[in-house]
């Protein structure tokens, strides 16, 4: 295709994917001929910061984006998610090896945290990054969260893709199973 990359990376938990993952990936598709997703923590769900289990948030991805030129994978954590160190840069390319049999060429991620730091220097020392600055789209899943525990569509509508406005019901349904989520809901 042409593209400056062949191949690009994102690797975030998507819970949910509203449209600032969006803009992340709308620019991979933009740099990159092929770009693979890795959906993180994808060997919990049912908890406070991972109530959305894995084939749910890559069915997000999957309607918004119906494309060959994306790859959608699970990602389990090597340890728990604070663990950032090289070791988890080691693994991470071991399993972005196992889709593209090679490292990103390029790694795609928002301004609120540097995926440089996860890495030793030498491992990724052909791997371009891309920052998108999302200062224009103040949106977080913790946000889209608190919306659908307060039962508001219309808000939550407004930052996703109006593709997954279907999957409202199936996605609050499966965060009100988390007590959490539950007893947050009295309160409001």
């Amino acid at each position: 295709m042409n593209k400056p990359y062949d191949s690009g990376l994102i690797v975030g938990r998507f819970q949910t994917f509203h449209k600032g993952h969006q803009r992340l990936v709308e620019t991979g598709l933009t740099l990159c001929d092929r770009l693979l997703i890795l959906v993180g923590s994808a060997q919990e769900c049912g908890t406070v910061r991972n109530p959305l289990n894995i084939q749910t948030r890559i069915d997000m991805i999957r309607t918004v984006y119906d494309t060959d030129r994306i790859m959608i994978y699970g990602l389990s954590d090597m340890t728990d998610e604070n663990d950032i160190r090289p070791e988890w840069g080691r693994y991470l390319l071991g399993n972005v090896d196992r889709y593209l049999y090679k490292a990103p060429e390029l790694m795609i991620y928002g301004n609120d945290e540097s995926r440089s730091r996860w890495f030793d220097v030498e491992d990724i020392k052909d791997t371009s990054e891309f920052i998108v600055n999302r200062g224009s789209l103040p949106i977080s899943a913790t946000m889209l969260r608190t919306m659908m525990v307060q039962d508001n569509r219309k808000d939550w509508m407004q930052w996703v893709d109006p593709r997954l406005h279907k999957m409202y019901d199936r996605i609050r349904t499966e965060l009100m199973t988390v007590s959490y989520y539950q007893d947050m809901a009295k309160i409001f």
